[in-house]
């Protein structure tokens, strides 16, 4: 059969068998006993909204002639052994110059039967070429137009529309078996308000993309529906059962591995999102009624991977088992429940908790045990400068999101960490040392880390929150080291800051002994840090205090007065030692001490103090570690200072890089 050109070839057949059974006529019966059809090739060409067979069409629709008009009984037909063979369809699309192919099409009807005056049905079952059957049973009330119909298929290969999901979709293969028994209860005269039950059964799917790797299956994929009312918008799912999921996910920069597969433009995709969130809960809230009696997700795997780092990182969740019930939209709370195993040893355990009617309310709380430390070597590295040689991880998360702001309370807590230092880091986080201040007796470290923020912000990205916080934490445990070593040895923190003295000290007090004593006791309880004392003064203000103690010492042995106490008296005595009223007490106490050796004793009270401290030390304690030094002449801690030792802290054999000072 050739189309209207009577050139280009519209169906042809080689062969064609009908067994046909006349006498039935009579009856106003059509009996075929046999319809055989081999090697049927048929095209269809569309063309914006019209197709080739249109005048086909048109011509079977033309109306009769109301003269020649009879009346008719209604038809009655009896079809059997119906077979199609080798059939070749061949669909081309103008409208995007496209040709979809079905090659190499048989089946087998059995049977077709149909009475017009009674409730009739049309029973159709054939295999699938590779392996599988469809089935279907048929009945329809042809006075009101009432049906039912129920549809088996067994095991139909969904690599079959491979080339239909091909034009969506960067994949090499689509695999998997489908079973279904639907049922299907409607009216032909609205068919729209058809109502569909029945359950779907999807065995060892498996999507493979365009580098032939495997990153979507299932072994099996069970779903049993209650009823779909596309009319309305009304689906209800009994349960939806996932079994032995796998899922490959690749993060980079730009996008992931779903979004390069499926063809998704990020920024269309954004684009193209609603003007607000509200919008979409209340389009929903109006036009969908959806529930889901019961989902879980059993022994699901997923491997992830990213290069956000220069370097990739992999990551291997197991055993993942998600339950929830009672998923619907006029819920006004849903749990979720999940639990998994974290590159095979760690476990999380989660409940997530949503407000079907407004996403931005919602809980989630999260406890993570025995999670492997080294596991975030690349990270640690990359945002830190450290790399952890060992260590266990135990995290709980509190979080609850209230429109949109969320509020999240998380508590680390890690056992028996161990790290190195490396070259810089994005935060470049003195994180040894801020682990060592932070361990207790037990080589446990907690970390409360709170996080607050507003989702509904489009400038809000928690992963830099998280970490900034995390920085924060850190940052304030080395900058104030005192607050945590002072709970070790009890006291004024103060007293772990540094060590204070008059100009005119020479000897230790009970204070700076006492004070002493608890810096060695803090190397007793916290073995490998390392106590840096450094000595600071101003050494004009020393200059001036050591030239009124050396002409003090006189007038306090030739007047048997303290210079100190008796100031007037001294002024006037320094007066009269220049004969000259008219300078103040420090010129004539330079004019006095001019030619004595005040600058080197400048120099040696610093050394005798340092001295003293040392003899102490070495007294109470033999194999201290404390390190006593003298600080730069230039520094500016010594500006208006009175003689003083400045303490700070750091890592015994970590360098001067990991010394924190405390700034008064």
């Amino acid at each position: 059969m050739y189309e209207n050109n009577d050139t280009d070839l519209f169906s042809s057949l080689d062969t064609l068998i009908l067994n046909l059974e006349p006498l039935q006529l009579i009856k106003d019966k059509i009996e075929i006993e046999q319809f055989y059809a081999k090697g049927l090739r048929l095209k269809a060409i569309m063309k914006n909204s019209s197709f080739n067979f249109d005048d086909l069409t048109a011509f079977y629709k033309k109306p009769k002639d109301s003269v020649s008009k009879e009346l008719t009984k209604p038809l009655k037909y009896n079809i059997s052994n119906i077979e199609l063979k080798d059939a070749h369809f061949i669909f081309d699309d103008k409208n995007i110059d496209k040709e979809t192919h079905i090659n190499d099409l048989s089946f087998t009807i059995p049977k077709i039967v149909w009475d017009q005056q009674k409730k009739s049905n049309a029973d159709i079952a054939f295999k699938f070429n590779n392996g599988g059957y469809f089935q279907s049973l048929f009945n329809i009330n042809p006075i009101n137009g009432a049906f039912d119909a129920e549809i088996t298929l067994n095991d139909l290969s969904l690599q079959s529309f491979y080339e239909y999901i091909a034009e969506y979709a960067e994949l090499n293969n689509f695999k998997g078996l489908l079973s279904s028994n639907i049922k299907i209860e409607g009216n032909t005269n609205e068919i729209k308000k058809s109502l569909v039950s029945g359950d779907f059964n999807v065995n060892n799917f498996e999507m493979i993309d365009a580098s032939n790797r495997l990153f979507l299956s299932a072994k099996d994929i069970n779903t049993q529906i209650q009823s779909l009312d596309y009319y309305n918008k009304n689906y209800i799912f009994d349960f939806i059962s996932i079994e032995n999921s796998y899922t490959f996910f690749e993060l980079d920069s730009l996008s992931n591995n779903f979004f390069r597969i499926f063809k998704i433009d990020q920024t269309e995709k954004e684009s193209s999102l609603p003007a607000s969130f509200d919008s979409i809960q209340k389009q929903s809230n109006t036009n969908l009624r959806y529930a889901v009696n019961k989902f879980n997700l059993n022994n699901g795997v997923l491997d992830y991977t990213d290069n956000l780092t220069g370097e990739p990182f992999n990551y291997n969740l197991s055993a993942i088992k998600i339950d929830s019930d009672s998923i619907t939209n006029s819920s006004e709370w849903l749990d979720i429940y999940a639990t998994m195993l974290l590159n095979e040893r760690g476990t999380l355990k989660s409940e997530i908790g949503i407000d079907p009617n407004n996403f931005l309310n919602s809980t989630l709380d999260i406890a993570v045990e025995n999670f492997l430390l080294e596991d975030l070597n690349i990270y640690t590295n990359y945002y830190m400068g450290h790399r952890i040689l060992k260590g266990d991880m135990y995290y709980f998360s509190k979080s609850k999101l209230t429109n949109g702001n969320i509020e999240s309370r998380n508590k680390l807590i890690i056992k028996n960490a161990s790290l190195e230092n490396s070259k810089g880091g994005l935060y470049d986080l003195p994180l040894k040392f801020a682990f060592f201040l932070l361990t207790d007796k037990n080589g446990d470290v907690e970390l409360d880390i709170p996080v607050k923020g507003d989702l509904k912000d489009p400038s809000t990205n928690l992963g830099p929150i998280i970490w900034k916080t995390f920085k924060n934490v850190i940052g304030k445990t080395v900058a104030a080291p005192v607050n945590f070593l002072v709970g070790l040895v009890g006291g004024d923190p103060k007293e772990l800051e540094e060590l204070n003295f008059k100009y005119t000290d020479t000897l230790l007090s009970k204070k700076h002994k006492r004070q002493l004593s608890k810096l060695l006791n803090l190397e007793r309880k916290k073995d490998s840090l390392k106590i840096t004392m450094t000595y600071y003064v101003d050494s004009t203000l020393l200059k001036e205090a050591l030239e009124a103690e050396y002409i003090g010492s006189q007038y306090n042995k030739e007047t048997q007065k303290d210079y100190i106490k008796d100031e007037k008296d001294f002024y006037v005595y320094l007066q009269n030692k220049v004969g000259n009223d008219s300078l103040t007490i420090k010129q004539t106490l330079r004019t006095l001490t001019k030619d004595k050796p005040i600058d080197s004793m400048v120099v040696l009270r610093g050394e005798h103090l340092i001295k003293q401290i040392n003899t102490f030390i070495k007294q109470e304690y033999p194999i201290s570690n404390i390190q006593l030094k003298q600080g730069k002449s230039e520094a500016p801690e010594n500006s208006g200072s009175y003689p003083r030792f400045l303490i700070t802290y750091g890592l015994l054999g970590e360098g001067d890089q990991t010394e924190i000072f405390i700034d008064n």
